[in-house]
């Protein structure tokens, strides 16, 4: 648990990254949610208030990251903490999927990851705090994604494949400065994204799964707040495996 802090939450207005915005402000902290509709954050979230702020955008746009990060520092003065859900999703097999779906995907999920963590880390580096970023991978680079049933496919997998390469770059790059820089990779969770999911695909995934069930956005939103916390203070470069046993490795 964190509690008083700082933190820009991304993909806020739906699945995980609202799960993670609301456990944040009941937990006492301050959030700035990012998604790319304003009126999709304030149907999700509610109104704005001293604790809440919004910034609406394409997080794979500087702009939008540096509009997020300023949103923090003038309300909120710092930032401590961030945790990035925003994604794009492609179930487009390998037969489908061109180069312009491989640039749609890439650039929200690598790109929006990279200029949502340099934002923060350029604040937290100027203001000399120790801040903590989570951000997010997939099951699919331990499984693969072939598009399959609804599922994510090869442009969407290797994405997060390329999240997780960045994260150990970040964490390595920011350890001198005390920022930490993590990632979760969750298994199949019940979201607007996996509603486009066939029922096969949700039954396999349940099957799949050593507990016999998909996951509930709730509980990725609760690791990721865990691994900003000071009780994850010496973890970085990692990532956390979030699948119900549906994978190991």
């Amino acid at each position: 648990m964190i509690k008083d802090k700082s933190v820009i939450v991304t993909g806020a207005a739906s699945g995980i990254g609202s799960a993670c915005a609301r456990q944040l402000l009941a937990d006492g902290n301050r959030v700035v949610a990012v998604d790319l509709d304003r009126e999709r954050l304030s149907a999700e979230l509610g109104d704005e208030t001293d604790a809440l702020k919004f910034t609406a955008g394409d997080v794979a746009r500087t702009a939008t990251a540096d509009r997020a990060a300023k949103t923090a520092v003038d309300a909120f003065y710092t930032i401590d903490g961030l945790a990035h859900f925003a994604a794009a999703h492609s179930k487009l097999n390998w037969e489908s999927a061109d180069e312009d779906e491989f640039n749609r995907i890439l650039s929200t999920n690598v790109t929006g990851s990279f200029l949502m963590a340099k934002a923060a880390a350029k604040v937290m580096i100027d203001q000399g705090v120790k801040g903590a970023m989570v951000l997010t991978a997939s099951g699919g680079v331990l499984m693969g994604g072939t598009g399959e049933n609804g599922r994510g496919g090869p442009a969407y997998t290797t994405s997060k494949g390329g999240v997780l390469v960045l994260v150990r770059t970040l964490a390595k790059s920011w350890g001198k400065y005390g920022i930490r820089v993590n990632a979760i990779s969750p298994g199949v969770v019940k979201t607007a994204m996996t509603s486009e999911y066939s029922d096969e695909a949700m039954e396999g995934a349940a099957a799949r799964a050593a507990l016999g069930r998909v996951s509930q956005p709730e509980e990725q939103a609760a690791a990721a707040i865990w691994l900003l916390s000071d009780e994850a203070g010496f973890i970085t470069g990692e990532n956390t495996n979030i699948n119900g046993g549906a994978a190991f490795g």
